[in-house]
């Protein structure tokens, strides 16, 4: 647990940490079980414990499938566009239910043909654009292609794969009580500001914010034609 929530090790071999999370938390349960057994009072801890999980695990499944599961409707999908960005990709992900969306929120995307170990467990990635048009809500992420996952979606350029998301989750702040918004990025973190900007710029429109002016200091490593 110590190796694997250290943050660049974590990053690297994301779902190893998932997976050994998951196994471990697991295993500490069954081990603490024949100890709390003979102390009443543990045992009632114990079982407090595994009745708060069990009833929000029974909540967040329910939330899941009603984002996910509309009668008449397909299940979501996700394109990767042939375009790259840099190091970055850009997945296009068309949801079954619409939802308004707000600046700061993010999904876990997960795609079940990128494999069992590694499409099957939700990846976060934050909410960077989003349309609405005839087919309903499309969202679009920026994603930086590392290992697994994000590896995998990099052979997909162009395939609508079928997906699942979980959320949205995140809070938004706001901005438009502030003349000027100085924003800061760097690499990939733009992703998290250019909600922020489209909503800004929308509010300025329809006169319902103070803000005149929007400045964005974003730094790259790489230089890119």
């Amino acid at each position: 647990m110590f190796f694997f929530s250290i943050q660049l090790i974590r990053r690297a071999w994301y779902e190893w940490f998932l997976n050994s999370h998951l196994i471990l938390s697991a295993l500490v349960l069954i081990a603490l079980w024949p100890h709390s057994s003979s102390q009443k009072s543990a045992g009632v801890f114990l079982l407090i414990g595994v009745g708060v999980w069990t009833v929000s695990t029974v909540i967040h499944w329910i939330s899941f499938a009603y984002r996910n599961f509309v009668l008449g409707r397909p299940f979501a999908t996700a394109t990767v566009v042939n375009e790259r960005l840099g190091d970055f990709l850009e997945v296009h992900v068309v949801v079954p239910r619409p939802w308004r969306v707000k600046p700061g929120q993010f999904i876990f995307l997960s795609i079940p043909k990128l494999g069992v170990f590694t499409g099957l467990r939700g990846h976060p990635f934050m909410i960077s654009w989003w349309e609405y048009d005839q087919r309903g809500l499309m969202l679009s992420l920026l994603v930086r292609s590392r290992a697994g996952f994000t590896a995998e979606l990099n052979r997909h350029v162009d395939k609508p794969l079928q997906a699942f998301i979980d959320g949205p989750y995140g809070l938004q702040h706001d901005f438009g009580e502030h003349e000027t918004v100085i924003m800061f990025a760097t690499g990939i973190g733009i992703a998290g500001c250019i909600p922020y900007i489209k909503d800004l710029l929308l509010g300025y429109n329809s006169c319902e914010i103070r803000t005149r002016r929007i400045r964005v200091a974003w730094e790259l490593k790489e230089q890119s034609r």
